[in-house]
């Protein structure tokens, strides 16, 4: 073949392998980049031991963000790139799904939450409602924005103290805050997640709400519609509602949520 035909030909398929080294540039990095996981203050303690084990069995790269349900749920109204939402409530994951900001056929029950009133000091927590009466500062996160923080609440006004305590009641934006609140004694008495306190460096003393004086706290988790790892988010939801994960779960305070 002539030297000038061959230069021809390759200046004809120079741009294409270039566009073909391009699209394979833009795939690769988008499935290297990490699953990013939305993640409700609560179920801290958990993922951070699940997450190691599905990024061994799988090679995918999780990226954990956490904190309050409500804050999160605002967030991807306006928009922020998550791949999955671990919520402490269904309520806001339902919204996502009618809003066409999460697929339906994806959402999950991981777990259900246990509520208790905790103390890092106090040797007794019964009687309850003497206790709660007596105490000087009482945390709970926020109802407006926390499935717990709303349980709390409900547990209150069951006791017939909502009214009553309002001017001891110090609120954590979530759950994760509450807890600190308690643990460093800014508060006597907090409502709690039993997983923070199976899970953290001072045991105290605690009280476990009956489960008939709140609404349940079924968890449950979504695929976010503008995902660029579905496969991969799918993936991670069916990994969380697997019998042996669904174990492990239960040991960190909650109930199994299959």
């Amino acid at each position: 073949m002539p030297f000038p035909t061959l230069l021809l030909r390759a200046r004809l398929l120079l741009p294409k392998i270039l566009i073909c080294n391009l699209l394979i540039m833009l795939t690769s990095n988008v499935f290297a980049s990490p699953l990013r996981i939305a993640v409700a203050s609560n179920f801290t303690a958990p993922m951070q031991t699940l997450a190691p084990i599905f990024e061994r069995e799988t090679g995918e790269k999780l990226q954990l963000s956490f904190g309050s349900s409500g804050k999160f749920y605002a967030q991807i109204h306006n928009g922020a790139p998550y791949d999955v939402f671990l919520s402490a409530d269904q309520a806001k994951p339902d919204k996502l799904i009618k809003a066409g900001l999460a697929q339906k056929s994806s959402k999950v029950i991981y777990a259900k939450g246990i509520l208790v009133l905790w103390s890092a000091t106090k040797k007794h927590i019964k009687p309850v409602k003497g206790t709660l009466e007596q105490a000087q500062k009482i945390t709970i996160a926020n109802p407006k924005l926390a499935p717990y923080g709303l349980a709390a609440k409900e547990t209150l006004s069951k006791l017939g103290l909502w009214s009553t305590l309002q001017n001891k009641l110090v609120q954590g934006e979530n759950i994760g805050q509450t807890y600190q609140f308690a643990y460093s004694q800014n508060a006597e008495l907090g409502f709690v997640a039993l997983s923070q306190v199976l899970a953290g460096p001072v045991k105290g003393h605690y009280w476990q709400v009956p489960n008939n004086d709140h609404s349940p706290i079924k968890q449950a988790a979504v695929l976010l519609t503008h995902s660029q790892h579905k496969t991969q988010a799918q993936k991670f939801l069916n990994f969380l509602v697997r019998k042996d994960i669904q174990k492990r779960i239960k040991n960190f305070g909650y109930d199994s949520g299959q």
